[in-house]
C-alpha cells in the first residue's frame, strides 16, 4: 500500500504540472519534503546531478528518488508514473488542440498557463538559491553572515558567462565542476 501512494505522488506531479521538467521541480521538492524522501540540501544536490545527466530534470530526479527509496522497481515506477500522466494528454491534446488553437478561450489560457509556468521555475529557483547560496547562519538585519560566497560569486559568474557567450548547457555544468573543485 505504501509502495502504490509513492507510485501515486508521481502521477499527481505528472498530472497537475505544467511547462515540463522544471516546472516540476517546487511540487517534486514539496512531495519530497513532505514525505521525508530529501532533505531541502539534499534535494538541491539532486537537481544539479539531474541537470548534469543526459535526459529530462523530471524524470532524472524521479528515477533517483524512486531508487533511493525502493530500489530499481521503485526507480522504474516513479520514472513511468511521473511521463505517464502528461504522455496521455499530450495525445489528447495532439488530437483537439490544431482545431482550437486560434480560440480566445484556448489562447488565454495557455497564456495564464505560461505566467504559472514562469512563477514555478522562479520559485524552484528561489527555494534552491536559498539552499545553495546560503547557509542559513545569519538573520535578516545581518544576513550576510550566512551568505556563501563563492557559491553567490559563482552563480554571478555564470549568469554573465552564459549570457555572453550561450554555448550548450554541457559546456557550462563541466566548467561548473571543475571551479567548484578549484575553489573549495
Amino acid at each position: 500500500m505504501v509502495f502504490i501512494r509513492f507510485i501515486l505522488e508521481f502521477v499527481k506531479i505528472g498530472a497537475f504540472t505544467y511547462g515540463g521538467g522544471l516546472a516540476m521541480i517546487p511540487l517534486l521538492r514539496s512531495v519530497a519534503i513532505e514525505h521525508s524522501w530529501l532533505t531541502n540540501a539534499e534535494f538541491a544536490n539532486l537537481i544539479a546531478i539531474a541537470q548534469s545527466t543526459p535526459g529530462p530534470i523530471a524524470i532524472n530526479m524521479a528515477t533517483f528518488i524512486g531508487f533511493q527509496q525502493y530500489g530499481v522497481m521503485g526507480a522504474i515506477a516513479a520514472s513511468i508514473a511521473v511521463i505517464l500522466p502528461a504522455f496521455l494528454m499530450a495525445l489528447i491534446v495532439a488530437r483537439f488542440l490544431n482545431h482550437f488553437n486560434e480560440h480566445p478561450i484556448v489562447k488565454a489560457t495557455l497564456l495564464g498557463l505560461k505566467a504559472a509556468v514562469i512563477g514555478l521555475l522562479a520559485t524552484a529557483t528561489l527555494q534552491v538559491a536559498l539552499v545553495s547560496l546560503y547557509t542559513g547562519q545569519g538573520n535578516f538585519i545581518n544576513i550576510f553572515n550566512g551568505l556563501e560566497f563563492k557559491a553567490v560569486a559563482l552563480f554571478l559568474f555564470f549568469i554573465v558567462v552564459i549570457y555572453k557567450y550561450k554555448k550548450h548547457p554541457i559546456y557550462y555544468i563541466i566548467l561548473a565542476g571543475l571551479l567548484g573543485n578549484i575553489i573549495w
